[in-house]
């Protein structure tokens, strides 16, 4: 569900300075996460632009589910997963609440809505594409590899530390970076 690849990496043969792009795929419901790191140049694919059934149609393909169905606790962390026998019965509920999101999403293309409105009540389902530029992603890695990090923005910052770690980044002189 999650995935990271990366575009292009380099690194500057006279500053020794390292850029590396990503591009990145994952459930919307956390993006807000990433774009509070604003040391990234950043873009996403946009509800906006996409025609409603198309949208639809993905949704229905790869639905953006949680990756770690949390038990109730105190705190910000849900460390313990429910049950399987729960865990089955919430990912029922999930589908069906997807189910009555698209539902709605049709209703109001129907009554001649423009996506820009009518997709907006799918964001949860979906997931989004994101293309990521940096020169520095220690704190990112630092904060969202940590335990206590969200599990679904844990397994995007996972994803892309390896992908990362297995690049070789092109040595580029002057004017070519």
């Amino acid at each position: 569900m999650i995935n990271a690849q990366i575009i292009t990496d380099s690194i500057s043969k006279h500053t020794g300075q390292r850029i590396t792009t990503f591009e990145l795929e994952y459930q919307r419901f956390i993006h807000a996460e990433l774009m509070s790191h604003r040391v990234y140049s950043r873009n996403s694919s946009s509800s906006r632009a996409i025609p409603i059934q198309t949208m639809i149609n993905h949704i229905k393909a790869t639905t953006a589910m949680p990756t770690h169905w949390g038990k109730n606790q105190s705190g910000m962390q849900a460390r313990t997963e429910v049950e399987d026998s729960v865990k089955q019965t919430a990912m029922q509920i999930w589908l069906q609440a997807r189910d009555d999101a698209i539902s709605h999403a049709e209703r109001l293309a129907a009554n001649g809505l423009h996506k820009q409105v009518a997709n907006r009540i799918l964001e949860p389902y979906q997931m989004i594409k994101v293309i990521v530029t940096a020169t520095d992603y220690a704190n990112w890695f630092n904060l969202r590899l940590h335990p206590d990090a969200q599990p679904e923005i844990h397994e995007l910052a996972k994803a892309m530390y390896e992908a990362l770690a297995l690049s070789e980044p092109m040595e580029l002189s002057h004017g070519e970076w």
